[in-house]
C-alpha cells in the first residue's frame, strides 16, 4: 500500500502525460494558426505571398535552430526545467505575436513561439525514453500526436469562428495564457529525479555513458541511416505543414473560391485523418507487423500517391473530393512519426535526447524551408503569368509537384536505410 508520502507523487504522475499533450497541442496549433488568418495577416500588415511564406517560416527557423541545443539540455539538463522553461518564452511569442502593430513585430512573436514550442514534442519522448518500456515507444508517441492533432483542429473551424466573434489578436492572447499556465502544471508534476533519469535507467555496461558531446556528434552524423531518416522527415514534414499550415488556406479560398469557414472545415480533415492514422501506426508497428520501416514504407508510399493528386494532372473537383483527399493526406502522413522510433533503435539509449532531437532540427527545418520556397514558387510563377494579382491554379499546382517529386526522392533514399527490426 502506497505511504502518505508516495501518495502526493503518485497523483502527480497521473497529470504527466496529459499536461505534457496539451503543451504539444499548443505547439501544434501555433503551426498552423496562419492558414486560416492569412486574409487577415495579408491585411494587416501589407504582405505578398512571398512575405506571407517568410512570416510563415519563422516559426519553423527557430524551432529547428533549437532542436539540437534542447536535444543536449534533455541529455544532460532534463526535460522538467527544459519544457517548461521553453513553454513560458512560447507564451510570451503569442503575446508578441497578438499584438504586434507592424510586420517586424508579428515575426520576432512567431520566432519566439517556435523557440518555445520547440520542446513540447522531443522533451514528452524524453520522458518516455526514461519512464516506459522502449516497446511502447512507438505506441506512446504515435498516442501523442494523435492528441496533438486536437491543436490543429482548433486551428481550422474553431479558430476561423473565434476569428470571425473576437478577432486572431484576442485569440492568440488568450492561447498565450494558457500556455503560460501550462508550463507552471508541468513544472509541478514532472518529478526533479525525472530529470536525472536519464542516467539511472541505463546498463552500467552501455559504452557510451561517459560520451562526450563531440563523440556522440561523430557517432550520429557519421551514420548513413540517420541521414536517410532525416532527409525523410524533411520531406515529409515540410511538404505537409507547408501547405497545412500556410498555402492549402490560400488555394481553398483564393482559387477555389471557398469561404474560410468552409476552408477551414476542409482543412479539418487533414488533422482527423492523423489522428485517426498516428496511434495505428505505432500499435501496427508494435504489436502487429513487429516492424518499424516497413509500415513506415507503407504509409508514406500511399502519401506520396496522394501528393501526386495535387498537382492537377488529375482533375480533382468538388468538396467532398477534397476531404477525402485531405483526409488521405493527414492519415498516410501520420506515419511518419515511426521516423522516431526507427532512429532511437539505431543509436544507445544515452544518446537518445540528443539523436531525436538531430532528426528533429531536419524536420522542422524542413517546414521552414518549404513554407518559404512554395511561396517563392507561387509569387514568381503568378508574376511570369502576366503579374496579375489573381492568383490562379497553375502556380499551386506547380508547387505542389515539387512537393511529390521532393518527397518520393526521399522516400526512395529512404528505403536503403538499415533497421533492427
Amino acid at each position: 500500500m502506497p505511504s502518505s508520502e508516495t501518495l502526493p507523487m503518485i497523483r502527480k504522475s497521473f497529470f504527466i502525460f496529459p499536461v505534457l499533450a496539451a503543451v504539444f497541442c499548443f505547439s501544434m496549433f501555433y503551426r498552423v494558426t496562419n492558414a486560416v488568418i492569412a486574409p487577415d495577416l495579408v491585411r494587416d500588415f501589407n504582405l505578398d505571398a512571398e512575405g506571407l511564406g517568410v512570416l510563415g517560416s519563422a516559426f519553423f527557423y527557430a524551432f529547428a535552430l533549437f532542436q539540437i541545443p534542447i536535444g543536449i539540455l534533455l541529455d544532460r539538463v532534463g526535460p522538467r526545467r527544459v519544457i517548461a522553461f521553453f513553454t513560458l518564452v512560447g507564451a510570451a511569442g503569442a503575446f508578441c505575436f497578438a499584438a504586434a502593430g507592424n510586420y517586424h513585430t508579428a515575426f520576432v512573436g512567431r520566432v519566439l513561439l517556435g523557440i518555445g514550442m520547440a520542446s513540447a514534442l522531443m522533451g514528452s519522448l524524453k520522458v518516455f525514453v526514461i519512464r516506459y518500456s522502449p516497446r511502447r515507444f512507438a505506441t506512446l508517441s504515435g498516442t501523442i500526436i494523435a492528441i496533438g492533432t486536437v491543436g490543429t483542429l482548433a486551428a481550422t473551424s474553431p479558430l476561423a469562428y473565434l476569428n470571425t466573434l473576437i478577432g486572431w489578436r484576442l485569440t492568440l492572447f488568450l492561447c498565450g495564457i494558457i500556455t503560460a499556465v501550462l508550463a507552471v502544471l508541468l513544472f509541478w508534476v514532472l518529478r526533479d529525479d525525472a530529470d536525472k533519469g536519464s542516467t539511472s535507467v541505463m546498463h552500467a555496461s552501455d559504452p557510451l555513458h561517459q560520451t562526450g558531446l563531440i563523440r556522440s556528434a561523430r557517432m550520429i552524423l557519421g551514420s548513413l541511416s540517420f541521414w536517410q531518416i532525416s532527409s525523410l522527415a524533411f520531406f515529409r514534414y515540410g511538404t505537409f505543414i507547408a501547405l497545412q499550415g500556410v498555402w492549402f488556406g490560400p488555394y481553398l479560398m483564393s482559387v477555389r473560391g471557398y469561404t474560410p469557414v468552409t476552408a477551414g472545415n476542409i482543412l479539418t480533415m487533414l488533422s482527423i485523418g492523423m489522428a485517426i492514422s498516428s496511434p495505428i501506426a505505432g500499435h501496427l508497428a508494435d504489436r502487429v507487423f513487429r516492424t518499424t520501416k516497413s509500415v513506415l514504407l507503407l504509409g508514406l508510399s500511399c502519401y506520396v500517391v496522394c501528393l501526386f493528386l495535387l498537382t492537377g494532372i488529375v482533375p480533382l473537383e468538388g468538396t467532398l473530393a477534397f476531404c477525402v483527399l485531405f483526409m488521405f493526406l493527414g492519415f498516410f502522413n501520420g506515419f511518419g512519426m515511426l521516423g522516431y522510433a526507427h532512429i532511437k533503435e539505431l543509436f544507445p539509449l544515452s544518446m537518445s535526447g540528443s539523436v531525436i532531437t538531430a532528426v528533429n532540427f531536419f524536420l522542422m527545418a524542413g517546414g521552414a524551408v518549404f513554407i518559404q520556397v512554395i511561396g517563392v514558387i507561387i509569387a514568381l510563377a503568378t508574376h511570369c503569368g502576366g503579374g496579375s494579382d489573381q492568383i490562379e491554379s497553375y502556380p499551386y499546382h506547380l508547387a505542389f509537384f515539387v512537393c511529390f517529386i521532393g518527397m518520393l526522392a526521399s522516400l526512395i533514399f529512404y528505403s536503403f536505410s538499415k533497421s533492427k527490426r
